[in-house]
């Protein structure tokens, strides 16, 4: 029994670890830290994991700010310190902060014993942006480049890895913020090509999606936008109503099955805001002048109405 209750123990600060929440606000003005992997090197700026995040916010009808970065290909954590000194907007109030850093220290060779104290000191810096708030701040684990063409399978980068995983792991659970571990998911690199960029060394925005779905079940929105009016409107969905690309940035092409007689938009609150007769079932829509966030398209037909949701970015 001695040799058991240490292992529950550890298991069940792990379970906690893993399960904190994020808070979500209705409106939400995100700052991401880190380097490469932050910014989404090799990938498009949609791609990114914090801005496919942040589109996933306004698909749960959250109002969110594109991410602010404090982030560079090939910064350590000593660059990130350094940045966050000169770069962090004073007059920005943000409400979220994730961290992901670690990977060039790794790769330059620079002595693991520096790790530690360097992150402590960027997640209080974080935790000072959003008032000490612990659930407002989020870790990401450091992917495995082990697992790419570049860095063909190299059992020595996996071992430093998972030892510079075991330190932020130990940070985030010191400083009790969420941490979600992607690094398995990067482990998929070798076998699975569609999960690394055309540099063959960054993640791929697949991968990166994969990453925001693990960190959807943890977020807890403080307050939902008032869409009810909208959704409780029985519907029948005769008109096969679809918008693509979703989430869009500025022109959508809207399809329908059925004949429509109006096409409505409206906005998060469900306020009408632009309405359309007798559209074609097939056609481009130019939404360059609205502002970024969730709007809602309603589709009338003969047979009733249907609606999806549209996120613009």
């Amino acid at each position: 029994m001695r040799k058991i209750v240490p292992t529950l123990v550890l298991f069940c600060l792990n379970l906690q670890l893993f399960s904190q929440a994020i808070t979500i606000d209705p409106e939400v003005r995100m700052l991401a830290l880190g380097d490469s992997y932050t910014i989404g090197q090799s990938v498009g700026l949609s791609e990114r994991w914090p801005h496919q995040f942040v589109a996933q916010l306004r698909l749960k009808g959250v109002m969110a700010d594109d991410p602010d970065y404090i982030a560079t290909t090939g910064w350590t954590t000593k660059n990130l310190l350094q940045g966050i000194e000169t770069k962090l907007n004073p007059d920005k109030d943000y409400n979220l902060v994730s961290i992901l850093i670690g990977v060039n220290n790794q790769y330059q060779g620079i002595a693991i014993s520096s790790y530690e104290p360097d992150l402590k000191e960027i997640t209080e810096r974080a935790l000072a942006i959003v008032n000490n708030d612990v659930s407002r701040v989020f870790m990401l684990s450091i992917p495995d480049y082990a697992y790419t063409p570049f860095g063909g399978g190299s059992p020595t980068i996996s071992q430093e890895i998972d030892a510079y995983n075991a330190i932020n792991k130990k940070v985030a659970a010191f400083y009790k913020i969420s941490y979600t571990d992607i690094t398995g998911i990067s482990r998929q690199g070798l076998i699975n090509s569609q999960l690394v960029a055309n540099d063959g060394l960054h993640p791929s925005g697949v991968q990166y999606s994969e990453w925001v779905l693990k960190l959807l079940p943890k977020l807890k929105i403080s307050q939902t936008v008032p869409v009810i009016e909208i959704e409780s409107i029985p519907t029948k969905q005769t008109a096969g109503l679809r918008v693509y690309p979703n989430p869009a940035s500025s022109q959508v092409r809207i399809c329908s099955e059925g004949e429509l007689k109006i096409l409505r938009i409206r906005d998060v609150h469900g306020k009408p805001i632009r309405e359309i007769e007798n559209p074609p079932s097939l056609f481009e829509l130019d939404l360059s002048g609205y502002i970024p966030g969730m709007y809602i398209l309603e589709g009338i037909s003969e047979d009733g109405r249907e609606l999806t949701r549209l996120v613009l970015h």
